[in-house]
């Protein structure tokens, strides 16, 4: 049976996972503490650390924080911590959060050598960035040592972190979050209305269809509350035990009596909160039916989330119907067990739930099949994954695969503590069969892990470890790891000629792409085209396509001109003919290859196609191209600068096709026609110039679409400059513009900082230049736009 990934968004939507944007909740009793957090972030404190006990919120503030202020950076990322794990070690952790960032920033790292961390580095290093770390307690020392770095590396970055543990960062600011404010033990109905403890109780409550009202024991819900010392986690789960229909008295004699479930009386070292919270999810526990118990527990073999489709066919058996999977869903998140689903379709758990029925799992005895059923669902995902991205449905399998990229390595893992290496290694051959590690710049971390798996197991020859060899050998040929894609290719070779599998597609597609692509010999077509029909006589279209696709690439690079043009149009038919959007992008790429019949064929469809998918591969081999075909239209400047950019995205990326014997031909005679139309230092600068650009700066000078030479401002940051220049005080601009003059004083230092600005004298006088700018403009008819005020401090600076 054929596993189909739902409908969902090409790219999950920002506020996605994000607890202040996914909840529809009200945020009760602790607003001014977001506040407090939003002001440190204004006034620049690069670390903010929201800490307390737990379930008090923590996680809520921060994601409302968040949504607040992340449109006023360059970058923004919201990384659950919770479920990863430090036993790995430190460093092998910090890297886990390294690549987590990388993946949620959407940065390319096709770094086959390069530290995690130091691709991380390089990219907040110059860029006004927010990140947020949640559930950071079970990671203490490690993640200390990553935010010391980071704020100490990277000067306009800014963090947030939520612990119930503080993390020892010099500098840092603290925010305790305290529990609401519970009502006094002989408080009557209106006073304990008063407090926020009870408004989120009744909140809730009313929410779950079972208001509060003056007929209720109001002296047993406000010992009810005070019971639940304030707690929103144990509130809630009052409010959803209140909706069974249960008296407020029947709730509090439960729950009280409950309070030693798991703590003897008088246990020491225990606080009176966490009585109180094992005591809630115990009754809860209770309150759920035998199957309802089951799910619960079941779902926590999930890594990351999980989708209706995943829970319906890991935790259905013979002891849980499958048509009882959304009903229970249902009631979990209505019973404030998890979190329902997002804009990305996921649920998720709170940690102390999850830990919860973790235990229970473990209970129930039937831990080993649900796991091995997360294993095989994972593993059927990445292969319908595999065998079906090739059509309409591209760009869906592409982001549902991403999706569960931590129950993928969640389960690879379990394979490999299981000795079961090959099963391992054929879930990772699936995904990146399926190129989803390639879209979203996910590739070298997927390759290590392979590596690690052909390591693990013995050196045995099987039709799995060739596939693997193969498709990992071939990464690394294609973005220019020459030598390490070498040694794969000769193991790929050696094992399948000792097993009888020479002529194996995947083979020949790594023997061809190494001959072709690495070493510049037109001997690699015939095996290319080989692969490409043995892909097709197995039913691999995806798999053949792929095949064509480096046959088009290659003969586009080295000729003869009938072989580009031939399979660069058999690409386009195909992939048209399939509808797979991201396929087409690329096939539209080849026909404008060097060696092709269209040479003067524009790059920049492909190009822009691909941003706007949000392709993380693509955009650095389109913007070499664009730079000989600017070259090719006149443009020796823009094609200067555009080879600049195209070294720094190769550099940062990783992507060294300039090694590769067709890219450095064609870009060396280029490059020779610049020089000898503008000279070699004129050249030069424009090459520094473009190497300084940012990736997204380069993009859009080689869509032509901008000059970045100059920083922008958002209208808000520009009305702000504009008033500023007229002498207004923060407090004046804050009125005229209802914000806080704290509010206004944060922007006045991202301003500072995008204009490489000393302060308000600097800022009058550039505002001034770009007002006189503008009205000597306005007067030829070409008007700028605010947004356009250039970096001009060095002007400024010399009167």
């Amino acid at each position: 049976m054929v596993q189909r990934i739902g409908v969902m968004a090409r790219r999950p939507l920002p506020s996605a996972g994000i607890p202040g944007a996914a909840y529809s909740t009200t945020l009760i009793g602790q607003s001014h503490k977001v506040t407090e957090v939003e002001g440190y972030i204004d006034e620049g404190d690069p670390v903010v650390v929201v800490t307390g006990s737990g379930g008090v919120g923590k996680t809520r503030l921060a994601g409302e924080a968040f949504e607040q202020r992340r449109d006023a950076y360059d970058a923004a990322a919201f990384l659950r911590l919770e479920e990863i794990s430090g036993e790995a070690g430190d460093e092998a952790t910090v890297e886990r959060i390294c690549n987590l960032l990388l993946a949620d920033l959407h940065v390319a790292n096709h770094q086959p050598d390069a530290r995690p961390l130091d691709v991380l580095i390089g990219f907040l290093c110059d860029r006004s960035v927010l990140l947020v770390l949640d559930n950071c307690e079970q990671l203490l020392k490690p993640v200390q040592e990553l935010v010391d770095l980071l704020i100490n590396r990277a000067p306009h970055l800014q963090i947030i972190v939520t612990s119930r543990a503080w993390l020892e960062i010099h500098g840092a600011r603290i925010v305790h979050l305290n529990p609401l404010r519970v009502p006094k033990e002989d408080a009557g109905r209106v006073e304990a209305e008063e407090c926020d403890a009870v408004k989120l109780l009744q909140d809730r409550a009313a929410l779950a269809g079972w208001p509060l009202t003056a007929d209720d024991d109001w002296s047993v819900i406000v010992r009810l509350v005070r019971w639940s010392d304030g707690i929103p986690l144990i509130l809630e789960l009052v409010a959803a035990q209140l909706s069974t229909g249960r008296s407020p008295r029947v709730v509090f004699e439960r729950l009280e009596g409950g309070s030693a479930l798991r703590y003897a009386p008088g246990t020491r070292g225990v606080q009176a909160h966490h009585l109180a919270l094992d005591a809630a999810i115990g009754e809860s526990w209770k309150l759920c039916t035998e199957v309802q118990r089951r799910v619960w527990a079941r779902l926590t073999v999930f890594t990351g989330g999980f989708t209706l489709e995943a829970a319906e066919q890991v935790c259905a058996d013979a002891a849980v119907d499958r048509a009882v999977i959304l009903t229970t869903l249902d009631y979990l998140v209505r019973h404030s067990i998890i979190e329902g689903a997002s804009a990305d379709g996921r649920y998720r758990q709170h940690n102390y739930l999850r830990e919860y029925g973790r235990r229970r799992l473990t209970q129930f005895g039937d831990q080993d099949a649900i796991e091995e059923r997360l294993c095989a669902w994972v593993a059927q995902l990445v292969r319908d994954a595999a065998d079906g991205w090739f059509g309409r449905d591209e760009m869906c399998w592409l982001t549902g695969v991403n999706a569960e990229s931590g129950n993928i390595t969640g389960v690879v893992t379990w394979c490999a503590e299981r000795g079961e290496v090959e099963r391992g290694l054929t879930i990772m051959v699936d995904l990146l069969r399926t190129r989803a590690p390639y879209f979203f710049a996910t590739e070298i971390p997927v390759c290590r892990q392979v590596d690690d798996l052909l390591r693990a197991g013995p050196a045995e020859p099987s039709p799995v470890r060739v596939s693997a060899l193969a498709m990992v050998g071939w990464i690394w040929i294609a973005i220019g790891a020459r030598e390490r894609g070498k040694a794969h290719r000769d193991e790929c070779l050696d094992l399948a000629r000792r097993i009888g599998m020479e002529n194996a597609p995947a083979v020949l597609f790594i023997d061809g792409t190494y001959d072709a692509l690495a070493m510049g010999l037109r001997s690699g077509y015939a095996k290319l085209e080989a692969a490409r029909e043995g892909f097709r006589a197995a039913g691999a279209d995806g798999s053949a396509y792929m095949a064509a696709l480096f046959h088009a690439f290659t003969a586009g690079l080295h000729g003869p001109v009938e072989e580009a043009d031939r399979m660069s149009q058999w690409c386009l038919d195909e992939a048209y003919a399939r509808g797979a959007e991201w396929a087409i992008t690329w096939a539209e790429w080849t026909r404008g290859l060097p060696e092709g019949s269209q040479p003067q064929a524009s790059a920049r469809n492909a190009l822009r196609a691909q941003v706007k998918l949000g392709d993380l591969w693509g955009p650095a081999w389109g913007v070499e191209e664009e730079a000989r075909k600017r070259v090719l239209a006149g443009d020796l400047v823009g094609g200067a600068r555009l080879y600049g950019g195209s070294d720094s995205l190769q550099a940062r990326h990783g992507v060294r096709f300039n090694g590769l014997p067709g890219w450095r031909h064609h870009r060396d005679i280029a490059i020779d026609a610049i020089i000898d139309g503008i000279g070699e230092e004129a050249f030069e600068a424009a090459r520094l110039t473009g190497s300084r650009w940012r990736d997204e700066q380069i993009v859009a000078f080689a869509l032509g679409e901008a000059d970045p030479v100059s920083p922008r401002l958002t209208r808000r940051q520009w009305e702000i400059a504009r008033m500023v220049s007229e002498e207004m005080s923060n407090i004046e601009i804050g009125a005229a513009l209802h914000v806080s003059a704290r509010t206004v004083e944060g922007e006045l230092t991202k301003i500072y900082r995008r204009l490489n600005l000393c302060g308000r004298t600097e800022l009058r006088r550039v505002v001034s230049a770009h007002l006189g700018a503008q009205r000597r403009l306005q007067r030829t008819g070409s008007a700028a736009t605010p947004r356009m005020i250039p970096n001009v401090r060095r002007t400024v600076a010399s009167g």
